[in-house]
Parts: C-alpha cells; sequence; structure tokens
C-alpha cells in the first residue's frame, strides 16, 4: 500500500516490526500504527518479559572492539518481541483497512498520529443472508526455511595468514607456524549456528447460519523452527466469534480469542545479535592452532547451545456488544472488551558459559501482565431527503484504561569443590528483584457529521477530545483533534454524463489534528486526492499528496560527558523540543483485466516521503550525537571523512587518517558530521495476479529506496585486526608498496571513528511472495485447491548483510537503518492445501 512501510526488527520467529506510515511523528517515541480487532483498540502494548534496558547502545558509537577478543562492545540494544499480531491467525482475518488520511485519523485523536489499522475478523456464513449450512474449512502449509544470503568472510588459510601478517608488523612472532599453515582445521562458524529449518502451519473452523444465531469457531497451529540454531516458537490459538439476532431491533454479539506462544531464543538475545556477531568474527579454525599472542575469545557455539531463554507469552481476548435499531435511520451499539495478557521467561546460564567464573550458575524470572478494558457507545443517525441530502450524524464516547506488571528476579547458585575428594557444595543467593507497577486510561468523546448533496457534493466533520487519567483518576487536561473532509465526485455531474467510460472523478482534501499517549505531539495533518476510474472501473488511478506537521515531538535522547576527573563518562538525559515535518505524494494503479481464457488484476503503488527536522530548542551546542540537524531528515549518521592511511616514514604509517575538518590539529567529534538516513524516501509496490481457468499465480514485489544502513559488524570484518575474523575487503589493505589503500595494515592501531565509507546503500526490490495454486474442486459447496509458494525468495542491491530490511533499533525513528547482524530473515518455500465441505 502506498505510503506504508513495514521494516522487521529481526528474523526471529514471531517477531515484531516497524510499522511507518506517511512517514515518522516522533523522534524516540513508539512509532506503531494504532491496531483495531472488530471496532476495539486493543493489542497495543508491547507485552514482552522486562529487559529493564533501553536503546541507550544506539547513542553511543556502535564500532565493536576485537582487541582481545571482546567482540560483544557493541551488543544490541533490547528489542520489542512479542508480536501480538500473532493472535489473529491470518485465516481469522476477513478485511484489513489502513487509515492515513488526515480526516479518518482525527477521529481516533491521541490514538490516530501513527496511523489506524483496522482488522476484522471472520463472521458465520461470510455475513451472508438466509439459512447457511455448516461448513468445516480447513487450510495447511509447510515449508522449507534457508537463510538468503550470508556474509562473506575469510576462511582458515587466509585468516591465518593475515593474522601472520598482524603480527609481524607489531614485532610479534608469527602467530601461525608454516606446519601449521599446513594443517589448518576449517570452521565454517555461520554454518555452525546457522540451519535449514522447518515451519508448518494448520487452521481448523467452522461457521454457518442457524436460524438468528450465526457462529465462527476456529483453532490455529503454528511451529516454527529458527534457522539460527536453538530458536523455535510455537503457537495455540482459538477463537469463538457470535452473533444472535434477538428481535427485528436488537442484535447481540460475542467475540472471544484466546492464543498461548511458547518460544526459544537463540542466545543471550531475541535477536541474536550478539551470537551471530561473535560467529561472524570469530576465527574461522577448529582448534584455533594458534601458537603466539592468544587472545581470549567467548565461542558463539556455547552460548546458543547452553544458555537458555524461554519465553511464554498468553493473551485472552473478550469482547461483548449490542445494537438497538430504534428506526432505519437512528441506532445505538455498546460494547465491551478486556484483553489480559501475561508473559514470562526463564532465563539459565550454566557454569560453562560464566567464564571466567566458571562455578557460577545464573536463574533469571521475568514476567508481564498487562490489562486493557475498553468500553465505548455511539449513537448513529442517517437519513435521506427529497432523494438529494443525506444527512449522517454520530455521537461516540470511548472509556480505555490500561495497566502493567513487571518483575524480574535473579538468583545465583555458587558451587565450591575445594577439595578433590569432597562432594561439591552449593551455595544459592538472590542477587536481586525489580518490580514496577503502572496504570493509566484515556476516555474520549467525540461528535461526528456528514452530508452529501445528490451524491455530487460531500462534506465530513468530526471533532474528538481526550483526556488521560492515572491510577488515582486525576485526570490531565482535555486535548481536541478535529478532522474534516471535502469531496467533489465530478463524474456524477451533468457535463460528465456523456462520458460513458468514466465510472470515477472525485477530487477530496481534508484535514485533521491526532497526538499521542502521555506527551504533548500535536500532529497537524493536511492531504487532497484525485481519484479517478476509467474503462467501466476496470482501471482506476489515486493520486494524494501530504503535509503532517508535528510539533513537541516525543524525544529523549542520552548525552555522554566526561567526568571533570577525566576518568569515565557522565550519562545524563536531554529532551529536546522539535518539530518535524513530513511531506509526501501516493500513486496507487489498480487494473482488471481480460485477454481471452486469461484473466489479471494488477496493482502498482508507489510512494515518496521527505522526513525533515524543522526545529530543534534547548539544545546545547557541540552534542552531534544526537542525529538532530534542522533542515536534515531523521536518523542521520554521525560519520567521519576519511583521506586514506598514513604514508611511510609517519609515525603512525598504515593506519586510518580521517579529516581534521576545523585544523586545530587533532581529529575529534568536532570533526564529525552527519550525513545521509536510515529512512527510505522511496517504496514501490506491485500485485499481480494470474488466473487462467484453475490455475492461479499471485505474485508481490516491493522495493525501498533513498536510504543507507550502518553495519556495525561489517566495520569490524572490514579492518584486519588479526585477531577477528575479516571480510575479503580487509585484504586490500596498506603496505609500504600499496600506500593508495583505504583499508589499514593489518594489526594497526585501531580507530574508533564511524567512516562515511562504512555506510551502505540499503537500495533493493524483493520478491516478496510468489504463490501458485491449482483448484482440484473449483465449485459447489465442496471446494478444495492445492498451492506452491516462496516468501523472500530474491533481493536485489548491493547490501553485504543478511538483509537491508532491518531495524535493529526498534520503531524508534532517530535508530533507523541500524543492522547490528541480527537475526536474518529466511527464504522459505512452502507447499498448502486448502478446502471447504
Amino acid at each position: 500500500m502506498a505510503g506504508v512501510q513495514y521494516t522487521p526488527f529481526s528474523g526471529a520467529p514471531g517477531t515484531w516490526a516497524a510499522v511507518r506510515i506517511r512517514g515518522s511523528s516522533n523522534v524516540t517515541g513508539n512509532s506503531q500504527p494504532l491496531y483495531v480487532v472488530d471496532g476495539v483498540p486493543v493489542y497495543n502494548t508491547e507485552v514482552t518479559p522486562e529487559e529493564w534496558s533501553g536503546a541507550e547502545a544506539f547513542y553511543r558509537n556502535q564500532y565493536p572492539s576485537a582487541a582481545n577478543g571482546s567482540f560483544y562492545a557493541g551488543i544490541t540494544p533490547h528489542t520489542p518481541t512479542a508480536n501480538p499480531l500473532l493472535d489473529v491467525p491470518v485465516e481469522d482475518v476477513e478485511q484489513v483497512e489502513i487509515l492515513k488520511g488526515a480526516a479518518a485519523t482525527a477521529r481516533y485523536g491521541m490514538q490516530g498520529a501513527n496511523g489506524v489499522v483496522l482488522i476484522s475478523t471472520r463472521r458465520g456464513a461470510d455475513g451472508q443472508a438466509g439459512p447457511q449450512p455448516l461448513r468445516v474449512r480447513y487450510a495447511g502449509w509447510g515449508g522449507v526455511q534457508q537463510v538468503r544470503q550470508r556474509y562473506k568472510v575469510l576462511g582458515a588459510r587466509a585468516y591465518a595468514e593475515l593474522a601472520n601478517a598482524a603480527a609481524a608488523n607489531n614485532g610479534q612472532p608469527p602467530a601461525y607456524s608454516a606446519a601449521a599453515l599446513n594443517n589448518l582445521g576449517e570452521a565454517d562458524r555461520q554454518d555452525q549456528v546457522l540451519r535449514v529449518a522447518g515451519v508448518q502451519s494448520h487452521h481448523l473452523s467452522v461457521d454457518g447460519l442457524h436460524g438468528n444465531t450465526r457462529y465462527y469457531a476456529s483453532a490455529d497451529y503454528l511451529r516454527q523452527a529458527g534457522v539460527v540454531d536453538g530458536s523455535d516458537l510455537s503457537r495455540y490459538h482459538l477463537r469463538l466469534n457470535l452473533d444472535q439476532q434477538l428481535t427485528t431491533k436488537l442484535s447481540l454479539g460475542l467475540k472471544a480469542s484466546a492464543g498461548q506462544t511458547d518460544a526459544h531464543y537463540a542466545g543471550t538475545e531475541p535477536d541474536a545479535g550478539p551470537l551471530l556477531q561473535g560467529a561472524l568474527l570469530a576465527p574461522p579454525l577448529e582448534p584455533t592452532g594458534r601458537t603466539g599472542g592468544s587472545p581470549y575469545y567467548i565461542d558463539p557455539l556455547r552460548e546458543f547451545k547452553f544458555f537458555t531463554r524461554a519465553p511464554r507469552t498468553r493473551r485472552l481476548l473478550v469482547q461483548l456488544s449490542a445494537t438497538y435499531q430504534f428506526s432505519d435511520a437512528l441506532s445505538l451499539s455498546v460494547r465491551g472488551s478486556r484483553e489480559q495478557a501475561d508473559a514470562r521467561e526463564l532465563g539459565y546460564a550454566p557454569d560453562d558459559i560464566m567464564a571466567p567464573a566458571p562455578n557460577l550458575v545464573e536463574t533469571g524470572t521475568s514476567t508481564t501482565t498487562s490489562h486493557n478494558w475498553v468500553a465505548d457507545a455511539a449513537l448513529r443517525y442517517h437519513r435521506t431527503f427529497a432523494d438529494r441530502h443525506a444527512l449522517s450524524a454520530s455521537l461516540t464516547y470511548l472509556r480505555q484504561q490500561f495497566g502493567w506488571a513487571l518483575g524480574h528476579d535473579e538468583y545465583y547458585t555458587l558451587q565450591s569443590n575445594t577439595l578433590p575428594s569432597a562432594p561439591p557444595q552449593y551455595y544459592s543467593f538472590r542477587s536481586g528483584y525489580q518490580e514496577a507497577v503502572k496504570g493509566n486510561g484515556v476516555h474520549s468523546p467525540a461528535v461526528g457529521v456528514g452530508y452529501t448533496y445528490d451524491g455530487r457534493y460531500e462534506v465530513q466533520g468530526s471533532l474528538r477530545t481526550d483526556a488521560v487519567f492515572s491510577e488515582d483518576y486525576s485526570h490531565s487536561e482535555y486535548r481536541w483533534f478535529p478532522g474534516g473532509q471535502v469531496s467533489w465526485h465530478a463524474n456524477k455531474e451533468a457535463f460528465l454524463a456523456a462520458a460513458t467510460g468514466l465510472s470515477d472523478l472525485t477530487l477530496w482534501a481534508g484535514a485533521g489534528k491526532t497526538g499521542a499517549y502521555y506527551a504533548p505531539d500535536l500532529t497537524t495533518h493536511y492531504d487532497a486526492g484525485l481519484r479517478l476510474g476509467v474503462l467501466g472501473g476496470h482501471l482506476t488511478l489515486d493520486a494524494e499528496a501530504y503535509q503532517r506537521r508535528t510539533r513537541h515531538a516525543q524525544t529523549m535522547l542520552v548525552s555522554s560527558a566526561p567526568f571533570q576527573s577525566g576518568s569515565g563518562q557522565n550519562f545524563y538525559y536531554l529532551s529536546p523540543d522539535v518539530t518535524l515535518l513530513n511531506r509526501g505524494l501516493e500513486l496507487t494503479l489498480n487494473g482488471t483485466w481480460q485477454l481471452g481464457p486469461l484473466a489479471g488484476t494488477t496493482s502498482l503503488a508507489a510512494a515518496t516521503n521527505r522526513n525533515q527536522v524543522e526545529t530543534v530548542n534547548s539544545l546545547t551546542t557541540n552534542t552531534p550525537i544526537f542525529g538532530l540537524e534542522a533542515g536534515q531528515p531523521l536518523a542521520r549518521f554521525f560519520v567521519y571523512e576519511p583521506e586514506g592511511t598514513y604514508p611511510v616514514g609517519s609515525p603512525n604509517a598504515g593506519q586510518l587518517r580521517y579529516r581534521d575538518v576545523n585544523n586545530d590539529g587533532q581529529v575529534d567529534y568536532l570533526d564529525g558530521h552527519y550525513q545521509g538516513s536510515g529512512l527510505p524516501r522511496y517504496t514501490l509496490d506491485l500485485y499481480q495476479q494470474l488466473r487462467l481457468r484453475r490455475f492461479q499465480l499471485d505474485a508481490q514485489i516491493d522495493g525501498l529506496f533513498g536510504y543507507q544502513l550502518l553495519n556495525s559488524t561489517l566495520s569490524a570484518l572490514d579492518t584486519p585486526t588479526g585477531f577477528a575474523n575479516s571480510s575479503p575487503r580487509a585484504l586490500d589493505y596498506w603496505t609500504p608498496a600499496h600506500q593508495d589503500a583505504s583499508v589499514p595494515q593489518p594489526g594497526a592501531r585501531q580507530s574508533y571513528f564511524t567512516s562515511s565509507q562504512a555506510l551502505e546503500s540499503g537500495n533493493h526490490v524483493r520478491l516478496t511472495q510468489l504463490t501458485l495454486a491449482y483448484e482440484m474442486l473449483p465449485t459447489g459447496p465442496r471446494r478444495a485447491s492445492v498451492w506452491v509458494g516462496g516468501q523472500n525468495l530474491f533481493v536485489t542491491g548491493h547490501y553485504r548483510g543478511f538483509d537491508p530490511n532491518v531495524s535493529s533499533g526498534g520503531s524508534a525513528p532517530l535508530f533507523a537503518g541500524q543492522d547490528a547482524s541480527v537475526y536474518p530473515v529466511a527464504r522459505v518455500w512452502q507447499v498448502g492445501v486448502r478446502g471447504s465441505f
């Protein structure tokens, strides 16, 4: 869909993703849209066993140190992992609609700043009228997953020779003797931690309409083994939807769902970032065979084999509704829902992984409990007068209350065995317990009106006011969110009556205001568009332009300054006043066509978004870590400009040299500058469906353009340290005979500046989905089909990491474009069946 960008945090089973609609309305806050399931806002709390950590790692330099084998210096920050949409199986979904317009999102007030995703689940008998017999449906598929692209690293011989070169440059004896070079044990670290993995999904449902009762019930099971060894996910889900027409005027509804997900992480982090970074940088030897300069390495294989993190998430959602139809024009609807989510994780680290304290065992339990109460009522009126005047009005009230309870408990067991002949003694102690409880809510009255004259001129308006209340029911001030849209359906004008091929010609313009929870954000949104339909509606074009300005955008920054003693850093928080501007253009072209027996549907969507920081107030000077520059986009990278390497005769011969921009005789943060952006400026989506008799082919192609990526692991691999492994690029290093090289000599003192050359283009086109189906029973009450397909089949571009569409820093826009070599998004080959009886 034009204007919507989907970027996963990682490729781990069940991972969450950053969904950005028409750019970003904050700097470091939550950029996720509002999810509304069957009319009720739910699933907007990212429930995950609490880490008691944040994203501060991305404020600091992400260049990992390979000195002394410390490969984990740039570990990944905590990223949300409990994907709430796992509790809405695809087969249960009837329709998905994304609201991104100014007037549409204004109806959701402080919940609508990041757009709204409306999800409707299935109703019995597909909503058809008249008696419908019991129908049983099954959909199942199985697949094989594999890593689409791996990092290019050195083999055993090349690594050992590079290590010898580093030793020679530092005046040390060779790390590997001539005999050792001829008897190296090759170790493919990626092959040791990555695997081909299976996945399967099964969905069984029954539905129908009996008398005045419409029913739908389903059971769903998903089992996914991850492509990183030791990771997996299992999901179990039940759903029941009932609609009962009690009288001609009164109807009742019940929607209930319950789900459980069980997962196992690979290594210490959900996205497996430290594990994969360690594997990529570890020497490709088994055993190391090193004779000199042996640093201490953490074996990544031990991490995922012995470390245990196993979260379990349970979620229950129950919704009751009633609708009373006073007349054909007037109705009253009331709804109430309760959402409960509980997550619990057990972490275990045996003594093998705790070196240099091999007798210490850590056990930790993390819990998160969240609840979400929603009650709303809506009085709606709609009537047409004199066949020309259509009037609609609504009065609504919504009250939402939610709370969290977080806990983290850690225990250590110490084994003492001082006498070889004596049995070991065990001592357990509690290292600490942390707990946090929070609760608040919002109540939101709103009014909406609409008027249409003769089907040609249409005006819609709404006004919503929101107030947040805390646990003691103290209220914040009311915030007002107006919205409106005017439309002209020109194709219904008399002067176009002769244009028989014109099915639609609508021009519209809208405006609205939205905000965010617990923050002073205020987004003013304007948009306008044209909808054109020709050839009897077989070809349609939608063109939209928008501008979104957010004042007081959510911004919480971590800065640092050295202690006056000169030893260590003092970290502090800043919250500058930032104004953001998003401008964009969206084009969507849809067509249906027939060529003999071949029928097709084509959809092409393209969008461009210009994100810009308009103003930044209350920031002191000389603070380049923030990534905020007036007149520039978000997610900028702070880099230094390289000037090659120092020549022979220099005390720093063979080391990287950076430009001294201010000519003060030294290179420090005052010489750095911002460059590029991690937020894509252009998106492209192409959907093609072809139907030929009983065959149907569906293809989805997506593209992202105009952004860069910073991969800390690639930066380390491109540096020939002689300890960590390297990439093939590191072989083009500096020597006295090759002084124009951009790679320093092996073993040279490392620079921890991020070079502008470390930025890589993220531009790519992806075959996201390809499916070929065959209808074995194409007509009648019994239908059956088989299909084969694949996901993430190929990706163009020159990015050297696992995948160019990744968000290691979570959904915060400031950290877009950061890749910490996290869990790769897998290529999946699928085969499935579908039937109804």
